[in-house]
């Protein structure tokens, strides 16, 4: 006998699940249309529910196994967006986002419930393996537009499943909404990381990875950063940054470390940017 389909219902997202300062979006609403999608071995209708307040598209695929093309009938269901001349340009922007909304026959999810796929227009493309999927809650996926790799503008959008990573029959219907691309109003630090979490205190410097976002006129004028010990504050520094991942070596002539755990913190004063990680001074032989 066949299983039921699994079925949650969705209200809409509350403001403080998109809620972080200061953030400018670009709604892409029309990647929801399901008359721009071109699919194989799956259907693609307008979602009933909705990403917050944006349209949703639903992706339907009834797993099976004697179905599909013929040399692989044991397939690849999948589906392909072109993006218009106007939603291309990504290089003005920090992130990509959508949400993911996953129904299912199954009582739980392979480990590769879904893969996404980005396409730039020479033809390079960046494959994510959605393994946040979860049967009955909306999960957001956020990418750095940095860390995509791709050159130039962004030409096309994909999602596929593998079935071989399900049972035949199984009925899996995921619903994609909310694609917007998002920038920061003000120099931030989205993440931080020392690289080396324990260094002698004679180290001439403190290697940290950061991703950067904002406009490039305010990451010139750069982005305060302390290293702390306690309530002592070892240094102070403003540091010139560039949008995307990279990696930071700050200057300790002027902090003259003790050993002891120390946390760098970036926008110390404002609440709304702070981020900080921990990194560990220990004594040195040289000393």
């Amino acid at each position: 006998m066949r299983r039921m389909l699994v079925t949650f219902f969705f209200t809409g997202l509350t403001a403080s699940a998109w809620s972080e300062a200061p953030i400018e979006y670009r709604s892409l609403d029309g990647a929801a249309d399901p008359k721009r999608w071109s699919p194989a071995e799956c259907e693609v209708t307008v979602s009933p529910h909705t990403a917050g307040e944006h349209p949703a598209v639903r992706m339907r695929i009834p797993v099976d196994f004697n179905a599909g093309e013929k040399q692989y009938p044991i397939g690849w269901p999948r589906m392909y967006l072109s993006l218009a001349p106007d939603e291309q340009d990504w290089q003005a922007y920090d992130r990509f986002e959508f949400q993911l909304f996953t129904e299912t026959s199954r009582t739980n999810l392979p480990k590769c419930p879904l893969v996404f796929h980005l396409y730039n227009a020479q033809g390079q493309s960046k494959l994510f393996t959605l393994d946040l999927a979860a049967i009955g809650a909306w999960k957001t996926f956020s990418v750095n537009v940095s860390d995509l790799g791709l050159t130039g503008k962004i030409a096309r959008l994909g999602f596929n499943i593998n079935e071989s990573d399900y049972n035949d029959k199984d009925l899996i219907v995921f619903h994609l909404g909310g694609f917007r691309l998002a920038r920061a109003t003000a120099a931030q630090i989205s993440e931080i990381k020392a690289v080396a979490p324990a260094l002698m205190c004679d180290s001439r410097v403190l290697p940290v990875e950061v991703a950067v976002e904002g406009p490039p006129e305010k990451l010139a004028a750069g982005v305060p950063f302390q290293l702390r010990c306690g309530d002592r504050v070892a240094l102070s520094k403003r540091l010139t940054v560039h949008r995307g991942r990279q990696t930071l070596y700050i200057p300790l002539d002027e902090a003259k470390p003790v050993p002891g755990v120390y946390s760098l913190v970036v926008c110390p004063d404002d609440p709304a940017l702070r981020k900080e990680t921990a990194v560990t001074f220990t004594s040195s032989p040289w000393q």
